[in-house]
């Protein structure tokens, strides 16, 4: 599993040693939204209402996002791929704005969480709280 340290420390070795990196290890070091890509608002965030958007993180584990009437939200994972499954489970919820962020009241969480998300066309832009990945999901 590479860290975002991880990725700090070979981009670093690579540059002292004058070799290119793969973009993308040069994205996940310093991740960005895409130019184009918009934040949510209340009407965007309720036009998700029955969309799924599937993706994958850097370390192999795939996401399933499910968004629903009444601002119900759904997220399955899987190490090694997507849905629910072995290696992995499903958090539900509600989903509402603060600000920029898509903050998650999660049924089994003890407290929300709130992420940066970006929409362009059929992509969703989650970027992770833990480690500042951008994980990139695609409509369904």
């Amino acid at each position: 599993m590479r860290t975002l340290q991880h990725i700090r420390r070979c981009a670093f070795t690579a540059a002292v040693l004058g070799i290119a990196l793969p973009a993308a290890l040069a994205q996940s070091a310093a991740p960005e939204f895409p130019a184009e890509a918009v934040a949510l608002t209340p009407e965007t965030l309720k036009g998700l209402n029955g969309r799924k958007f599937v993706g994958t993180r850097m370390d192999g584990t795939g996401w399933t996002m499910d968004f629903g009437p009444d601002d119900y939200f759904r997220l399955a994972y899987r190490r090694g791929g997507t849905g629910a499954g072995p290696g992995g489970g499903i958090f539900d919820g509600t989903v509402r704005l603060d600000g920029t962020k898509l903050c998650q009241d999660m049924r089994k969480a003890l407290e929300s969480r709130c992420n940066e998300v970006r929409l362009k066309g059929n992509e969703l832009f989650y970027q992770r709280g833990s480690n500042g990945e951008i994980v990139v999901l695609t409509a369904q």
